[in-house]
This record gives structure tokens, sequence and C-alpha cells, in this order.
């Protein structure tokens, strides 16, 4: 009895400082062009969400509008207008991810007078959407190499796991030989 309570302090310890596993985290990437929102769900170490459900939703929390992956994963929206706004995606069996999408990410308006200083303004601004939308495809394979990265499962992670397994069935076997010698 001695060493029962021990024991089992132990496991609760154990158990209390466990993390959720992420075999099969689900996670969104998103990015804009062009002021359309686009990307893909994808279940880490596995492949892309198919038919998951991307809700759209504005910087105050209402649903601006629902989407559906297509057979790759892969979704995409055309923006109602500059503001923040939050995706969330949805597989239906409790797998949710989301995302946001900064106001700032888009390309300033433009004014359309007729003087020649506003012309000129114009041009800067179609000059800084057309480096926006130049920069964004360039940095997409960049930052979905790098949520891939993230989500990666590693081998640390892996021999961390099998090190506490191993962990646990040694302080079990501990105990348990402590108790056939009493």
């Amino acid at each position: 009895m001695r060493m029962v309570r021990p024991f089992l302090i132990c496991c609760l310890f154990c158990a209390a400082s466990l993390s959720p596993a992420a075999a099969h985290r689900l996670k969104l990437f998103a990015t804009l062009e062009n002021e359309t929102i686009s990307g893909y769900a994808f279940f880490v170490g596995a492949g892309r969400a198919q038919d998951a459900e991307i809700v759209i939703a504005d910087q105050s929390g209402k649903e601006i509008a629902g989407i559906q992956t297509d057979a790759k994963g892969a979704f995409a929206w055309k923006s109602d207008g500059v503001q923040t706004y939050r995706l969330t995606a949805n597989t239906g069996d409790g797998h949710v991810a989301t995302s946001l999408i900064d106001k700032n990410r888009f390309a300033p308006a433009s004014d359309e007078d007729e003087d020649e200083t506003n012309a000129t303004r114009l041009s800067v601004a179609e000059i800084e959407r057309a480096v926006d939308a130049a920069v964004a495809r360039q940095l997409r394979p960049l930052i979905e190499a790098q949520e891939k990265a993230e989500a990666r499962i590693r081998f640390n992670d892996v021999m961390g796991g099998i090190g506490m397994i191993i962990g646990l069935a040694g302080i079990a076997l501990w105990a348990s030989a402590r108790r056939r010698k009493s």
C-alpha cells in the first residue's frame, strides 16, 4: 500500500504534463493575391483536407461566406472589401483550424480625381498594387514551405514519445518488482 500512493502520484503527474497529440492536426494556409483569398487545408503528416467547410468571418465575427475545399483541399474566395478576415476550416469530425488575413495586407485604395497630383498618386497606387501582387506570388511558396515545416512531426517528437512510454513502463515494472519483494 505504501508503494501504490507514490506510483499513483507519479502517474497523475505524468498524465497532467502530457500535451495533446499532433499526428492529425488540421492546419489552414491562406494568402491574399489580387484581393482573392486562397489557400488550402491540410492534416499534419497526412494529406490535404477534402470537402472541408471554410467559414469566412469579418473582424466583428459575423459570418460573411461559407465555401468548401475542393478535391485537392484548396479554396479561393473574392473578398468583399478591405477588412480583416478570419477563416475557419472545419472537417466535421472535430478537426478545426483558423487563419487570419489582416486588412493591412490589402493594396491601398486609389483615388480617381482629375488633377495632376491625383493622377500621379493613382499611378503610384497602381505600381504599389502590382508590386504587392508580384511579391505575394513570390512569397506564397516560401510561406507554404514554412507552414509545412512547422507542422511536420519531428524525429525528436517521436523519440520523446517513445522515451515517455519506456519510462512509464520502467516505473510500472519497478513498482511491481518492489511489490513482489514485500
